[in-house]
């Protein structure tokens, strides 16, 4: 019997939190169910579909290989997607079995809103613990929500730490293209923050033992960096042991928790340091301290400044977040929260996170008492109560970008190299008269994100065009749509045609407090030869995003200086005419130079210091 384990990540059009989707979840259940039970064989979707293949190939590839059971791990970034996949599964493959688990399965979840008759089980609680029971044949209660069979972990069944398999040594997981992992040593917290998954999940604390991670680092030498999963790493017993024993080591492996700082001294600071930890994560939430009350996270906003002030002079990244819209506090007294992170030295290090009110959480139980209002679809954010306004958390988020320069929007440009034997096909390359129908552009591209590479000579005839497609096209994809022309295209006729044909979608739900266009499924960019229609764009357009075409007949073109304000797309056999010119303007601003050639542009990065990371698969473009 085969098992298949799958875990989607968090989309976005630049595939840029591929990196955080380590399927540490699956490979540990994995390896638990191998340990048990001999007669189960578990594979685990590729990572290469899981981080780039598009609804389709998924289902393609589950249908390829027929297994009986099929375990979905659902977060709140995958619940809507992984449940999408898994109808269409289910309606190829009706005898499979279908799990659904993860820290999404919850009363109150989106999953539960309706009946979902494609899906045999939901699972609230360790999968380990579950498995166990189901392949055994053993009794296990179940209870029913909308329709929907759930199995909920009892407080007093949770599994023994000894059970707990570890699948870095027990080689079921392997590192990302970058050499990062996540490594578990805790499973629960010993706070319980209404707001928190942790305190919902696990009732007590159970320590891995610390020796897994030491074992890690000595025999595991592709692994450059370590995400500790532990909530609350500093509240170990043996946490100066383990960080002196670490200390010894002389590893050369970059470590990553998350810690609180009401803790740490001058002295600790060092050792965090000098056992490995170059970033740690710092859940501050406000420096309010009837806020914090409120949500039972009680600590000592100064002894947690003075810690974090410690931590930084010892030379460690730190990633403090802020939570606006916690009850007890309000607008004014949360800029003072930021006015004081930036008068102590932390600008840079600021991380606001809007309040999710997640099922299953005391918090959201808070929320219904109170009448506070907060999206019913993941991410579930806040939206108005408890002393906010609806328009209260944009406005702290632009007075934060104001106060630190930090924006909240990712910039990027498209990938434009390309294979000449790819593995996957990304995008397809056409004139904008013969565009293909969207059935075409389905069965063609491979990839959740499609790159349309438009050769645009009339404008009208464009719009003609993308105002069909965009009607029509799979909404269910992500659309980087890349315009060559040295044509001025209306920025507001754009907009209509997007905002009139938008539907519901968990990625304009995540970006709720950034701009219009970062919330779109269609990004769009420009690339052309003229610096003239290149400054217009730039200071008219927020649709699109212009790139300069860098060749032999435009590279004299350039302006005495550049950066994020000038865009840059080099030409293949360019790059050693501009080398100067880019190691001089874009060493920090490298994210703005696009390239045809990828050898080029490794050369780019390694000229800057920059890593690297080439993935170990490649992708093309069909010209249509």
């Amino acid at each position: 019997m085969k098992i298949l384990f799958i875990q989607l990540p968090l989309q976005d059009h630049s595939h840029g939190y591929i990196n955080g989707n380590i399927d540490y979840a699956p490979a540990a259940i994995s390896g638990f169910i191998a340990k048990q039970f001999n007669n189960i064989s578990c594979i685990t979707l590729p990572a290469v579909i899981a981080n780039f293949g598009s609804d389709e190939l998924i289902v393609k590839y589950i249908s390829s290989i027929n297994p009986e059971y099929i375990s979905f791990t659902s977060y709140l970034w995958s619940i809507e997607r992984n449940l999408r996949i898994a109808e269409a599964v289910k309606k190829e493959s009706p005898g499979s079995v279908i799990f659904f688990g993860g820290p999404e399965i919850a009363a109150g979840s989106y999953a539960f809103n309706e009946q979902r008759p494609y899906i045999d089980h939901f699972i609230s609680g360790e999968g380990e613990w579950f498995f166990n029971k189901f392949f055994s044949g053993s009794d296990f209660n179940s209870s029913f929500i909308n329709g929907n069979r759930v199995s909920i972990q009892p407080p007093d069944e949770l599994i023994q730490t000894a059970d707990i398999f570890e699948p870095l040594s027990g080689k079921r997981l392997n590192t990302m293209s970058d050499g990062s992992v996540f490594l578990e040593l805790t499973r629960g917290c010993p706070y319980r923050c209404s707001y928190c998954y942790y305190s919902r999940s696990y009732k007590k604390v159970r320590e891995i033992p610390f020796n897994r991670l030491t074992d890690v680092i000595q025999s595991r030498k592709d692994i450059t960096e370590i995400y500790i999963l532990s909530p609350t790493f500093d509240r170990s017993p043996d946490f100066i042991s383990n960080l002196q024993n670490l200390k010894k080591m002389k590893h050369n492996v970059k470590l990553h928790t998350e810690m609180r700082t009401d803790r740490i001294t001058p002295e600790t600071a060092e050792l965090i340091y000098d056992a490995g930890f170059r970033s740690l994560e710092v859940g501050l939430q406000s420096l309010n301290k009837r806020a914090l009350v409120s949500v039972n996270r009680e600590s000592s906003p100064e002894k947690e400044l003075a810690g974090m002030a410690y931590l930084r002079d010892a030379g460690i990244d730190l990633k403090i977040g802020i939570i606006p819209g916690l009850p007890g506090d309000d607008p004014e007294n949360f800029i003072k929260t930021i006015d004081i992170l930036v008068e102590n030295g932390f600008s840079e290090s600021i991380e606001l996170y809007p309040l999710m009110v997640l099922p299953g959480t005391a918090i959201r139980e808070m929320a219904e008492r109170d009448g506070v209002t907060y999206q019913q679809k993941p991410p579930y954010f806040f939206l108005e109560g408890w002393n906010f306004k609806n328009r209260d958390i944009a406005d702290v988020s632009m007075y934060l970008e104001e106060k630190t320069g930090l924006s909240s929007s990712l910039f990027y440009l498209p990938d434009f190299t390309m294979s000449e034997n790819p593995l996957f096909t990304k995008g397809l390359s056409f004139n904008a008269g013969e565009w293909p129908d969207v059935e075409s552009i389905i069965e063609a591209v491979d990839t959740a994100v499609v790159d349309l590479h438009i050769t645009v000579n009339s404008v009208p005839e464009f719009f003609s065009r993308i105002q069909a497609f965009i009607s029509s096209c799979n909404k269910n994809r992500f659309y980087n749509i890349i315009i060559y022309s040295d044509s001025l295209i209306d920025n507001e006729k754009l907009f209509s045609i997007i905002s009139s044909n938008e539907e519901d979608n968990y990625y304009r739900r995540i970006n709720l407090y950034t701009g219009y266009s970062d919330g779109s499924i269609f990004h769009f960019f420009q690339v052309i030869e003229s610096p003239e229609i290149y400054n217009t764009i730039l200071s008219t357009t927020a649709m699109i995003t212009p790139l300069f075409r860098v060749n032999g007949k435009t590279a004299p073109l350039l302006p005495a200086k550049g950066g994020e304000e000038l865009s840059l797309l080099i030409e293949k056999g360019e790059y050693r005419r501009v080398k100067y010119f880019l190691k001089k303007y874009y060493s920090e601003d490298f994210q703005h130079v696009a390239f045809i050639d990828e050898i080029e542009m490794q050369q780019f990065y390694r000229d800057i210091k920059q890593d690297y990371v080439k993935l170990p698969y490649s992708f093309g473009l069909k010209k249509s």
